[in-house]
């Protein structure tokens, strides 16, 4: 007698479902670019403007999933070790911040928080990757930087920032740590090229009223 087709399609799913009862459950991962704010510096002196920081950009492939590279052209995703946050809100919340405890303006704000501004700075992720060279591992990072007044988009900075730094082990953990150092280096550099693009223009001379 030939079992019924409803018998065999239970028994099929008894089956797999107890195959898949015993897959190792494997959590997910989650990791962020989290900064000390710098100290602000008492010898600074601000030049009298506000400075609006919009939101940056980058590139599609950059979202919550941790993009690495091997040699040549291959690449993929982590499937279980994500950001927080996308790179780009990320760099953009670190980049503020150095900017703002730097004192280089009278106002650095989020432009989404304010109406008008004199100034905008606006920014590119176009590199945020763990390398997995041989014999180690990397952290590769790369941001385009534009400043421009807000009344006629004058462009006063446009500039590339990169850093690559060796993880100390060949681990996600490790990556990050390289990482997070990249994003306080390249801050640390975008306020000090914002600070002297707001000094000249400071300098400049003003059309009479």
């Amino acid at each position: 007698m030939k079992p019924s087709l409803s018998l065999a399609f239970g028994l099929t799913l008894f089956v797999v479902g107890c195959g898949l009862s015993q897959r190792p459950f494997v959590p997910t991962h989650y990791y962020s670019i989290d900064l000390q704010p710098p100290a602000p510096s008492p010898a600074a002196k601000p030049v009298d403007c506000l400075l609006a920081v919009r939101a940056f950009d980058a590139a599609s492939r950059y979202r919550e999933r941790i993009l690495y590279r091997k040699a040549g052209p291959a690449a993929g995703y982590h499937e279980y070790d994500r950001w927080v946050e996308p790179p780009a809100e990320m760099v953009t919340a670190a980049f503020r911040r150095a900017i703002e405890a730097a004192g280089v303006a009278r106002v650095v704000a989020d432009e989404r928080l304010v109406r008008r501004s004199d100034l905008v700075l606006d920014g590119r992720v176009t590199r945020f990757d763990e390398v997995q060279g041989d014999p180690q591992w990397a952290a590769d990072c790369e941001i385009e930087l534009v400043l421009r007044q807000a009344e006629d988009n004058t462009v006063l900075l446009a500039t590339r920032l990169a850093a690559n730094r060796p993880a100390k082990e060949k681990t996600t953990v490790s990556f990050v740590e390289a990482m997070n150092a990249n994003v306080a280096e390249l801050a640390a550099k975008a306020t000090d090229a914002v600070a002297k693009a707001l000094a000249a223009y400071a300098a400049r001379p003003r059309p009479k009223p």
